[in-house]
């Protein structure tokens, strides 16, 4: 149901936007241990930055919202979206597609992990000090779900965009196999976009911004700290001090910030990119008008394993085939499309930057692309299957993902884009 607002003028506005933010910082004094990095060793012995859940709440003329929900820790756990879409469904009466969660992926946050090896080597786990860590971030995303959505209020939309260029692709191809090294020449998706939200007194209400890079570029010190993303929202957050600035990642999964390794370099990448956000608010923006539309599906990804001799024996496989199909995964995805203005394509997962730049090719602009929305792990492309490599490797054990990955993704994403509003570029 539309919220009861006009604008001075007397006439409904195009949009109602809401913000709100609350602080997930641990406790200093608990021994949590942070997740990201395997060569992590010990409990965290700081806080180096604050880290936070921020959200905002975007309404239609016709009552139809959206709630971009965005928060300081690694990944977006399965169990976890059940939970906010039950919840916030009974609370607000939000459909599911209504949700677009994304964490920022930073890897200096707690282990608030619903699997008990944690995503690293075993360490020694506090079951109670994880379980209540993940019970205190699941409140604070309501808490600033709700506040966002108590905070509705008229606005108006505009799209910018700019690019920046902190990010390198992390795949160098040597002799021996693809090293963990930055390649100049590899994939990159150096795409800024930025959708803003201006109150009727003509002040920054909220700034959505997103790009295609690792936040590790602090590397593996037991500090808690949101990496360049967190003191990117900083410090947009100081320049527009009535606004709420959140962070939505791209497809990084192949991505990462360089140079690297010190506090300095990671605040002088946020400087770039905060810079780079500015620089794209003085370009001619483009107004974003409604109707909302959303969309969310699945589809079914293939897993292989390898074919052992008793399996070979027993089906009659011939020689040469080295894999069969074992299982299958369901991939979630989300589009959100802003009449014909704008499309957002929200992919599930560790996607590289391939995946972005082939939307791009075929979907026409504006499209913004987003990852590590609704379940975790790398999602490789044909190619970095077949070079092999990390981004290449899954924790089943039934098996790798197979080649047909990327198509498969390519083609439900381009369907639930085209539901919204997309249009394709030979069209």
């Amino acid at each position: 149901m539309a919220t009861d607002r006009e604008s001075d003028d007397g006439t409904a506005p195009e949009w109602a936007v809401g913000t709100a933010t609350a602080d997930i910082t641990p406790d200093p004094e608990d021994p949590h241990h942070l997740i990201g990095f395997s060569a992590r060793e010990g409990a965290m012995d700081g806080v180096e930055s604050t880290i936070h859940a921020r959200a905002i709440a975007l309404e239609d003329r016709t009552g139809r919202r959206l709630v971009v929900l965005s928060f300081e820790l690694l990944f977006l756990f399965e169990t976890q979206r059940e939970f906010l879409e039950r919840e916030c469904a009974e609370r607000w009466d939000l459909e599911p597609e209504s949700l677009f969660v994304v964490p920022s992926h930073t890897h200096y946050g707690p282990d608030y992990d619903v699997h008990r090896e944690g995503l690293q080597e075993e360490y020694g786990r506090d079951e109670e000090l994880v379980a209540d860590y993940r019970e205190s971030v699941d409140r604070a995303l309501l808490e600033v779900i709700g506040g966002a959505l108590e905070d509705l209020e008229p606005a108006s939309l505009s799209y910018n965009y700019a690019q920046c260029a902190i990010a390198l692709s992390r795949r160098r191809p040597r002799e021996d196999g693809i090293s963990f090294d930055p390649r100049p020449d590899g994939p990159v998706d150096h795409d800024l976009p930025v959708l803003t939200a201006e109150a009727e007194d003509g002040t920054t209400k909220a700034i959505l911004f997103g790009y295609a890079c690792h936040p590790t570029a602090g590397m593996a010190h037991n500090e808690v700290s949101g990496d360049w993303p967190g003191y990117a929202m900083d410090l947009l957050e100081e320049s527009y001090p009535e606004a709420t600035a959140v962070f939505v990642i791209g497809c990084a999964g192949d991505q990462k910030a360089y140079p690297q390794g010190t506090r300095d370099l990671v605040k002088g990448h946020a400087r770039t990119v905060a810079t780079a956000v500015e620089r794209a608010l003085v370009t001619e923006s483009r107004p974003v008008r409604g109707p909302l539309k959303l969309a969310a599906g699945e589809t079914a990804l293939e897993i292989e394993s390898p074919i052992d001799g008793d399996e070979r024996e027993n089906r009659d496989v011939p020689d040469g085939v080295g894999k069969t199909v074992t299982d299958h995964r369901p991939y979630p995805i989300q589009a959100v499309g802003f009449g014909t203005d704008l499309t957002i394509l929200s992919l599930s997962g560790e996607v590289v930057a391939d995946f972005a730049v082939r939307l791009k090719e075929s979907l026409a602009a504006p499209l913004w692309v987003a990852a590590y929305a609704n379940n975790t792990g790398y999602l490789p492309t044909k190619r970095i299957l077949a070079e092999g490599g990390y981004e290449s490797w899954q924790s089943f054990e039934d098996g790798l993902y197979a080649p047909t990955t990327e198509e498969r993704i390519l083609t439900k994403a381009t369907a639930l884009a085209e539901r919204v509003g997309a249009r394709r570029r030979d069209a």
